[in-house]
């Protein structure tokens, strides 16, 4: 992750972590997923676009709303930042004996529920 600050901001990459899992999204959308202003999100898209990591396209639905995705830049930045932090987590994971391999995993469990993400059973149906 270091790396990608060396790039860009925190809340940044977060919003390219937003559309990565949502798919593109509606500017309006997109803000209220990040729990930003619209036109705070407009600055931070200005940005992210001048560094080619999202492209905006107007909707096929209204032409007044504008798309945001990600592009094959962004998309490989979030792959690269994901696969570098669960290699680090698996590291850490490992030295750990397997009772509290089991709590960490209960833990985590518990938490994706709290926070509204899918189960593990649910992402297999979903193909995830």
């Amino acid at each position: 992750m270091s790396g990608a600050l060396e790039e860009m901001s925190l809340v940044q990459f977060r919003l390219l972590v937003v559309v990565d899992g949502a798919g593109p999204l509606r500017m309006g959308d997109l803000a209220e997923r990040v729990g930003v202003h619209p036109s705070t999100l407009s600055r931070t898209v200005d940005r992210l676009e001048a560094g080619e990591w999202i492209v905006r396209a107007p909707s096929a639905q209204s032409r007044r709303e504008v798309i945001v995705g990600l592009s094959d830049k962004g998309r490989a930045l979030v792959a690269d930042v994901t696969r570098t932090r669960r290699r680090a987590i698996a590291d850490v994971v490992r030295e750990l004996s397997p009772e509290d391999r089991e709590a960490v995993r209960l833990g985590m469990t518990l938490f994706a529920g709290a926070a509204g993400e899918p189960s593990a059973p649910d992402m297999l149906t979903l193909g995830l």
